[in-house]
């Protein structure tokens, strides 16, 4: 398996870093792990990369505080609950699967989508770094009459750009208080949160940048509409 990295000439198809390959795999994928070394590498990190582990019956979450990049793993089958809590050495890394993949955007900021900061935090988790390689390739829809297949995703990206070049989003929630709006593109596994919440969220959402970029199997609803109970 590929994962491209940087080298696009004028005139040709996009070129960067395409993660939605990685779906699926065990955390204990030798094509996994050497490409969160190359991410490593690229962020000059000078220390081991450690996740911190988040687990939960139905999911495990590996968060890469120094990539900006948090990985959401499920279990491969009904009869393996991880245990809530579970560190690196109590899990069971065969019967997990990759399921989903958080980038999180540094240069973003509820409060000001303009003025960015060096980092993101969060009240629930240690800062999240700079993801070290961009740009992130996005499919585009077989609708799409543009002569490329990906769109290339920066960290200034702002919403109109992407939805001129995806289409209009599928699904898309949020904008409550402080709750930014997102946009979900099912059929390519996209799911985009933006800097732009509260009083106009939607009309302001065109010209802000994107906090997070999940990716997941593509044709499965991953973002949560109000009123609907979890399954």
């Amino acid at each position: 398996m590929s994962i491209p990295l940087n080298t696009a000439k004028e005139g040709e198809q996009p070129t960067g870093v395409d993660l939605h390959p990685l779906l699926g795999l065990s955390p204990a994928s030798t094509i996994l792990s050497q490409h969160l070394s190359r991410l490593s590498l690229s962020a000059s990190l000078s220390t081991t990369l450690t996740p911190q582990i988040k687990a939960y019956s139905d999911s495990v979450y590996f968060n890469y505080h120094q990539l900006g990049l948090s990985l959401v793993f499920h279990p491969t089958t009904p009869a393996y609950k991880p245990k809530t809590g579970s560190s690196l050495e109590q899990l069971d890394l065969p019967k997990l699967r990759l399921a989903q993949i958080d980038i999180y955007n540094h240069q973003s900021s509820l409060k000001d989508p303009v003025t960015a900061p060096t980092k993101r935090t969060s009240p629930l988790n240690p800062t999240y770094s700079a993801f070290p390689s961009y740009p992130l390739l996005l499919r585009l829809p077989a609708s799409s009459t543009s002569s490329t297949t990906h769109f290339p995703l920066e960290p200034t990206t702002i919403g109109s750009a992407l939805v001129t070049s995806l289409g209009e989003p599928d699904r898309k929630g949020g904008g409550e208080g402080s709750i930014g709006v997102w946009t979900e593109w099912t059929s390519e596994g996209v799911l985009v949160e933006w800097a732009s919440g509260g009083l106009q969220a939607w009309e302001k959402g065109a010209g802000a940048v994107w906090r997070c970029t999940s990716l997941f199997e593509r044709g499965v609803q991953m973002g949560k509409m109000e009123g609907e109970e979890d399954d």
